[in-house]
């Protein structure tokens, strides 16, 4: 990967990012992927309401951004509503979005991008990271798999468009007997979450055309609803 530098984004920043967020939504096969946010929903972030990490690559071009949102524990959006006590809730941090240039893409840039600024945001007091992922979409999936969360839930977001959620935290018991999932078996996702279970992996079919969430028993963090 060429060298690239890290910086938090500043509001001049702004103008940039948007358009870099809309030219990797043109470049997506489906919008059900990707939530696009306006400038406007940056800017509380920028304020105090989270961290937003650019990515620069050697030429000083805008290569990527990550962006972890704190919401109030009082906000209806928060995504620990239902999974944890409300005592829980200011702890909640929100992996809001990743967004790479498509010519930096499979590079494992936003994987970069994410883990960094979770690591910037260690000090905040937001130890509970949770994010949200279109069943469909195997990077998204695959990228907070990876960073530590597991499918805890499913939800309609954004004006009904179907997502998991994700949250950081528990156990997987390696022993037990997984359950497969086709991705877009939104009955089946919801049945499988319903009795316990949490999606703690992929798998591709067997003939790479779709892939299955891998569904096991976890002890579930402290406080957990």
């Amino acid at each position: 990967m060429k060298d690239l530098s890290f910086r938090p984004a500043q509001e001049q920043d702004l103008d940039e990012m948007v358009r870099l967020e809309l030219r990797v939504e043109a470049a997506l096969p489906s919008r059900d992927i990707f939530a696009v946010d306006e400038k406007e929903f940056y800017l509380p972030i920028l304020r105090g309401k989270g961290h937003i990490l650019l990515a620069f690559d050697e030429e000083e071009s805008l290569a990527g951004a990550s962006v972890i949102r704190f919401p109030d524990a009082n906000d209806p959006e928060n995504l620990g509503r239902g999974l944890l006590p409300e005592e829980s809730l200011e702890r909640v941090r929100h992996l809001e979005s990743v967004f790479v240039r498509p010519d930096m893409q499979g590079q494992k840039l936003a994987e970069r991008l994410v883990r960094e600024n979770m690591r910037r945001t260690e000090k905040s007091g937001r130890t509970l990271s949770l994010a949200t992922a279109w069943p469909g979409n195997a990077a998204s999936l695959k990228l907070h798999l990876n960073l530590g969360l597991f499918i805890r839930a499913f939800a309609f977001k954004y004006g009904g468009k179907a997502r998991f959620i994700l949250m950081s935290g528990g156990m997987i018991d390696a022993h037990a007997e997984p359950l497969f999932v086709d991705a877009m078996d939104i009955a089946g996702h919801r049945a499988a979450l319903d009795t316990g279970l949490a999606g703690v992996a992929l798998r591709r079919t067997e003939y790479g055309q779709s892939f299955q969430v891998e569904y096991r028993p976890t002890a579930k963090p402290a406080g957990l609803c």
